[in-house]
């Protein structure tokens, strides 16, 4: 029934459409013809009035030239002289009429008045006006031009009959399209009438179908309420599970130090798949991990747990970051699970190293005694994005004192523009660094989002090289080789930095990316 009514309706709105269309069609028609015969009349009256202008211009020539002869007075050249003066301007602007308005034979007939006027004048008019008078002789010479009179004046005449009909013809054209307006407007108010009456039936109808929908929409309602409930009960239960599992203590060692924070967005987006985790390792080494899962409950927080655990069985492993992220993206693409973003490394307190490998995650931040802070290499794509992506292995030599900031991309996307988020992200660990605050991390995150809301899940975490070397020297990145190279030396030949290019983000992704 409704799809009926509907399919009604569409018909009746076609069909409106159309018909107005034609109105509207036939408006602009009927408003052409009318234009058209008006700018005819227009013409028409001009011509008229140009036709009876060189006609009088033609009998003041004539009367001049016979008062001449008749007295030999020189006061009747002068009249000759302007009709002489006005005629080709007037016989030029009757031809121009004529033939805006389409009349040829009148055309052809103003042109041939103005050739017989020329002829007049030259054969009659001259000579009786350059010669002494002599009414004998210019008698001669107007009955030889008589039959030049006679042709201009039967021109004349055709011009004048002609376009008086043409004026007929445009008196005509418009009767006869304010006639077509007058069928256009009743016709307009039949159908009108007529679509009327359908919608008034359509309305009836329609006063049914809502009171049908009215019931059926309580009902969507109720079962609203009943998913609304489901939601709820979801949400306490990923709530839980990421409780259970997001805190986990950092390590704590003397010569290593951690700071770390998570903030949810909004209550409605708190369970989020940003995490982060530190593992202690023999020989001064600690494993650091953070990443971030695509969406959010609790497919988010289960996803961001197996992420996590993989990460840490794989490292235990291997003892390359890259190896680490190729061993879990293998797991999580045969899994079909969200994309996760990472960053895995190993710390070396020993030898002021830090070892990572980032996918598809923000670059490390990198504090240093004495320098600004910068931004480290990364690239690669997700974890889960393609089945055999290989990720990029980055050595950093460092110094005591130095920090390495991990973050998740709300703490650089929260004002859509990244190198903006970047940038802010700096001044605050330059600011951490100047003031020497004692959690890194947290005053990173409540310097960057002072005055700003939290668009986006954010988790930092930050793993710090003690400050004081082992003679209790203070050490910055100026003279990190003269202060430590010779323990370093004791230990075995030094690693220097390799930096891979620098590859912010990666552009090429495949089609699950993508998708």
């Amino acid at each position: 029934m409704v799809q009926r009514s509907t399919s009604t309706f569409v018909g009746v709105v076609l069909t409106l459409i159309l018909v107005l269309g034609l109105l509207i069609g036939g408006g602009f028609y009927v408003r052409t013809l009318i234009t058209q015969a008006f700018d005819d009349t227009a013409a028409i009256r001009a011509a008229l009035g140009y036709s009876r202008q060189i006609l009088v211009a033609q009998l003041d020539e004539e009367t001049g030239v016979r008062g001449f002869a008749a007295t030999g007075d020189r006061v009747f050249v002068g009249p000759y002289d302007t009709a002489r003066a006005r005629f080709p301007v007037l016989a030029t602007k009757l031809q121009a009429e004529l033939d805006a308005i389409g009349e040829h034979d009148a055309y052809a007939a103003a042109v041939d008045a103005a050739a017989i006027n020329a002829r007049w004048v030259q054969m009659v008019a001259q000579p009786i006006l350059a010669s002494h008078p002599d009414l004998q002789h210019a008698i001669v010479l107007e009955l030889e031009g008589k039959a030049l009179i006679d042709r201009f004046r039967a021109d004349s005449d055709r011009i004048n009959a002609d376009v008086v009909h043409r004026q007929q013809v445009s008196q005509a054209a418009i009767r006869d399209a304010i006639d077509r307006i007058n069928v256009l407007v009743g016709t307009a108010a039949v159908f009108i009438a007529a679509v009327g009456a359908v919608f008034l039936e359509m309305q009836r109808r329609n006063d049914v179908r809502i009171q049908r929908e009215r019931l059926r929409a309580e009902h969507e309602q109720r079962e609203a309420e009943t998913l609304r409930a489901a939601y709820d009960a979801e949400k306490r239960i990923a709530d839980s599970l990421q409780e259970a599992i997001a805190q986990r203590p950092l390590p704590t060692l003397p010569t290593l130090r951690f700071s770390a924070t998570y903030v949810p967005a909004t209550e409605e987006t708190k369970v989020g798949g940003d995490w982060y985790d530190a593992l202690e390792l023999p020989n001064n080494r600690v494993l650091f991990a953070i990443g971030d899962v695509t969406g959010h409950g609790i497919e988010a927080a289960v996803t961001m747990n197996r992420a996590r655990q993989a990460l840490i069985s794989s490292a235990l492993l291997e003892g390359d970051p890259a190896a680490v992220l190729g061993r879990v993206n293998a797991e999580m693409y045969r899994q079909n699970a969200p994309l996760v973003t990472a960053v895995a490394g190993f710390a070396d307190a020993g030898t002021y190293e830090f070892v990572y490998s980032t996918a598809g995650h923000p670059p490390p931040l990198l504090i240093e005694p004495g320098r600004r802070p910068r931004l480290l290499p990364c690239g690669s794509l997700p974890l889960g994005a393609l089945g055999g992506s290989v990720y990029q292995l980055h050595r950093i030599q460092s110094v005591p004192g130095a920090t390495l900031v991990l973050y998740t991309d709300g703490a650089v996307e929260h004002s859509r523009n990244v190198i903006e988020g970047e940038e802010l992200l700096i001044e605050a660990a330059a600011g951490a660094a100047e003031q020497r605050v004692d959690d890194t991390a947290s005053f990173i995150h409540k310097t960057i989002f002072d005055g700003r809301a939290v668009g986006d899940d954010v988790a930092i975490l930050t793993i710090s090289f003690a400050a004081e070397t082992a003679t209790g020297l203070r050490i910055s990145a100026d003279d990190a080789q003269s202060a430590f190279v010779g323990r370093l030396g004791r230990n075995g030949p030094a690693r220097t930095s390799r930096v891979a290019p620098q590859n912010r983000r990666s552009t090429a992704l495949p089609e699950r990316l993508a998708s």
